[in-house]
């Protein structure tokens, strides 16, 4: 009992860490006080997860899977704030908007594929990162 008490508050102090993440960036766009820094964010990432945001956006689809699979940590809802973190930061500087969204894409269809429903808001989601990536292409 206490293995899985613990397994649960990982997956809720995850969830939190990026909600609280994705909270300050949407508020410092707001007050135009942009000064994200995806170094600083990945050092809490690696504090928190054993892993960088840089390291998830680089890795091979291959790989995705297996990660994922390794990391308790990252439930469908948790994978979906991940998915969110990704799209926001992907017009930051020193991100490659492509990737990012390449990668939020294929976090979003991982969740589809596991928990077999469709969810409105996923469906939006994926359509708006299609939208993304058809116009960085043009």
């Amino acid at each position: 009992m206490e293995r899985r008490d613990f397994i649960v508050d990982e997956i809720q102090k995850f969830g939190q860490m990026v909600m609280g993440l994705i909270g300050k960036l949407v508020q410092s766009r707001l007050t135009q006080q942009y000064d994200f820094n995806l170094s600083m964010v990945d050092l809490e990432f690696e504090s928190e997860a054993g892993f960088t945001l840089k390291m998830l956006i680089e890795m091979d689809s291959t790989s995705l899977e297996p990660f994922l699979a390794n990391h308790r940590e990252l439930n469908s809802e948790n994978i979906e704030l991940l998915a969110d973190l990704l799209i926001e930061i992907s017009d930051d500087p020193g991100v490659v908007t492509k990737h990012a969204l390449s990668r939020a894409k294929e976090l979003l269809q991982f969740v589809d594929v596991k928990e077999r429903t469709y969810a409105i808001e996923r469906a939006g989601k994926l359509d708006f990162i299609e939208g993304k990536l058809r116009s960085a292409s043009l």
